[in-house]
């Protein structure tokens, strides 16, 4: 291994991944670090000890995410070890210089607790930084953080190597802007936007643009449009005048699913479509990202069989394991807001090790709903070559370093199988892809707008339209219908479509080759920018497995609908990793169980397994059991009342504390499970503080998790008079402790 950041420009650019996020932000730093005159070698924090060494590392940039309940991406799991090494000594990295970006979501606690952790760890160990880290939030936008982060590192970079050519009198001094000032701001106010350049910098000449008439806008385009690689040289019927998807093409889809669009007219008027800026604005564009993969249609004689590309399993603690359907139950009423279903999975006799605990969760590998990805393959005009074989390459002549196939793209393949199973169709598309998307609509307003939506000038603007609708690439492409990309342009951008993770509702001292598992099924109304109603991928899909075999009873709550005269219906499943939330195995020690709606689910698996335990051995004593559940009405979306109630009865369950937020009770009655946490104040301090009791809280991020962090805050502050500071200092502990444990989503 060669020494890294020893040249007075070169530098070690690390990314920690978990979703792709950290490494498709180290790529287009890679990238824009070329066309500055700038040396990094890009490497994977997995690569530890293979082609990079921190000890021969002299400058470091690492852009990390954070995963489960603050925990290290799996890619750097070898990474944060070695770090955490015992008896390293104090001033180990006393040569090293580094930079930290560390992306998480404050929906979470432990925000961004890797790149927190590993700045910290590296500052112990005699690391200096040579520009402030960034910490960029996913509840928020992580480009808020990211793009100024990066526009400031450039600078701060030749500023560091500056001083190093100064001690080694290697190069003479180059005057430079120090912008750590400006990172300090982003990160005490992360919605600040930083303020456009005047556009009088000759260095920004290549990415301003003015905005001129309609007119100059088409013939700048038809110069442009000479250059731009087409991806619909053959395109379908289905393409009319203007590249926009004939009436035909919608109304036979929407016929053929049941699908209701919305009208031109409506989609003409969406705030995603409406220009903001002055038509002689100047804006500036982020740096064109390379193109690098290559496709080959293959003849006839050159295809072979079997497509299908094993896929990416994350977080994987088992091989992928296809469980067949066995039941469905519907949990709540017709006239619940949404509608809870349970469904049950066995695991094929012929699997020896399916080892699992209550609490434990699995994953789910989904499909794209196929009348979308019919959708998108006319709305591309590539339903003509969709079920051909292709192969893919990496373009030899590629400016992107490090360029290769994403893993979880076959090589050959059909682009069908792709966009059906290994992409995410439905993803909000990032900046570098509408970048380049800009490169490929033909209509001069479409282009316009998109022009401002990645812009620095319009940087809210991608915020309030884009991010926060929810804008997915499948709907972009049908309200920007002159929108054309070349298939290999999204192959490279689009991210993977990931498993569904749930958490397991049974025990397996019930039945070890049978789990289940409730959802509520996603339903997406037509609004805003969501141009047709659709449901979830894989509840909408299970959803759809209950509808096909329910019978003349479906208003009756609790049916069970057998699935077996149907024929077995696959789904394939592996367990997961991070398994933290599960029982103790001291069953004396006192456990606070807070799940509201389908949060209740691990819980169902625990009282089941105590159950169990207890019909085995009689003579076993449990520790005090509390669960605070909550929902809308009591009558219409109480999940698993019947069973949790005959668990209190039995003693299973010490306390069952129920709430509910929209029924008609007095206004004193507890609405939230924080309210009955105040409520139950003495006994749950008494709990926590006296008796070691552990909690589990399992259900919404955004809201539920962060309330009933704070009320556990409120009451240790009420009833052992501890300051605000002290209580949380206890609460960390617990957390530290594993006494507090959450298994919550956003």
């Amino acid at each position: 291994m060669k020494e890294i950041g020893t040249t007075h420009n070169g530098f070690l650019l690390l990314y920690a991944s978990q979703k792709g996020n950290a490494k498709a932000i180290a790529e287009d730093l890679a990238e824009q670090c070329e066309s500055k005159g700038l040396i990094c070698e890009l490497r994977c924090c997995s690569e530890l000890g293979k082609t990079f060494s921190l000890e021969e590392t002299r400058c470091l940039v690492l852009v990390g995410s954070t995963t489960g309940d603050g925990e290290p991406p799996d890619t750097a799991r070898k990474f944060w070890r070695q770090l955490h090494k015992k008896g390293q000594p104090s001033n180990v990295f006393g040569h090293l210089s580094y930079s930290i970006l560390g992306l998480g979501d404050t929906n979470y606690t432990n925000f961004c607790n890797f790149g927190k952790t590993i700045d910290q760890k590296l500052q112990d160990l005699g690391g200096k930084r040579f520009y402030p880290c960034g910490w960029a939030d996913d509840g928020t936008g992580l480009e808020i953080v990211v793009e100024p982060w990066i526009e400031g590192l450039f600078p701060a970079l030749q500023k560091h190597f500056d001083k190093m050519a100064e001690v080694v009198n290697a190069c003479n001094q180059v005057e430079v802007v120090d912008n750590s000032s400006t990172m300090e701001q982003v990160n005490t106010n992360r919605n600040s936007v930083n303020k456009a350049p005047t556009g009088d910098d000759p260095s920004l000449s290549q990415n301003v643009l003015s905005l001129k008439s309609e007119e100059s806008l088409k013939a700048e385009h038809i110069t442009e449009d000479k250059e731009i690689k087409s991806s619909s040289q053959n395109s379908s019927d289905n393409i009319l005048k203007g590249d926009i998807v004939s009436e035909d093409t919608y109304t036979r889809i929407a016929k053929k699913y049941n699908l209701d669009f919305l009208s031109r007219d409506e989609l003409q008027c969406l705030p995603v479509r409406s220009c903001t800026l002055p038509a002689d604005a100047k804006i500036t564009l982020p740096v064109l990202p390379s193109d690098y993969l290559m496709i080959k249609y293959l003849e006839n004689s050159e295809q072979e069989s079997g497509s299908e590309h094993a896929p990416a399993l994350p977080s994987a603690a088992s091989e992928l394991i296809k469980t067949s359907v066995s039941s469905i139950r519907k949990l709540t009423q017709h006239n619940s807001v949404k509608t809870a279903l349970e469904v049950s999975l066995t695991v094929p006799e012929s699997i020896n090790s399916f080892d699992y605990e209550p609490g434990d969760s699995f994953g789910i590998i989904v499909q794209n709903r196929e009348e979308e990805v019919e959708l998108f393959l006319s709305l591309l005009g590539i339903s003509d070559v969709a079920e051909k074989t292709y192969e893919l390459s990496v373009d030899p002549n590629t400016k992107k370093k490090g360029a290769a196939i994403p893993k979880y793209i076959p090589v050959r393949s059909s682009l069908h199988y792709v966009f059906r199973s290994c992409v995410d169709i439905r993803s909000v598309p990032k900046k570098p892809l509408l970048r380049i998307l800009v490169q490929y609509t033909s209509d001069p307003i479409e282009k316009r707008r998109l022009q401002e939506l990645v812009s620095k000038e319009c940087a809210s603007e991608y915020v309030k339209c884009v991010r926060e609708q929810g804008l997915t690439l499948l709907d972009l492409l049908c309200i920007f219908q002159t929108c054309k990309p070349p298939v290999t342009t999204l192959l490279e951008h689009l991210p993977q479509l990931l498993p569904r993770a749930y958490s397991i509702t049974s025990s397996p001292l019930v039945d070890s080759k049978k789990i289940s598992f409730v959802f509520n099924v996603v339903d997406i109304p037509k609004e805003k920018a969501t141009t047709f109603s659709r449901k979830g991928i894989c509840t909408g899909w299970l959803a759809s497995l209950y509808r096909s075999v329910e019978m003349s009873k479906l208003e009756q709550s609790l049916e069970v609908l057998s699935i077996k005269d149907k024929g077995p219906v696959c789904v394939p499943i592996y367990l997961r990793t991070n398994q933290n939330f599960r029982l103790s195995a001291d069953v004396s020690s006192p456990i606070i169980m807070i799940g509201p709606g389908t949060g209740v689910a691990p819980f169902v698996g625990f009282l089941q397994h105590r159950h169990k335990l207890q019909i085995d051995s009689p003579d076993i004593s449990f520790g005090e059991s509390w669960l605070f559940y909550g929902c809308r009405h009591k009558e219409r979306d109480y999940l698993y009342r019947e069973e949790l109630e005959k668990f209190r009865d039995s003693k299973i369950l010490s306390n069952l504390i129920v709430s509910f937020s929209r029924d008609n009770s007095p206004p004193s009655s507890p609405r939230y499970v924080q309210d009955n946490i105040i409520k139950y104040g003495v006994e749950i301090t008494s709990l926590i503080t006296d008796k070691a009791a552990i909690v589990y809280v399992c259900g919404d991020a955004r809201n539920m998790s962060k309330d009933v962090f704070d009320t556990f805050v409120s009451i240790l502050k009420q009833h052992r008079c501890l300051t605000e500071i002290e209580a949380r200092r206890y609460m960390a502990q617990m957390q530290l402790e594993k006494r507090y444990l959450q298994d919550v989503w956003s």
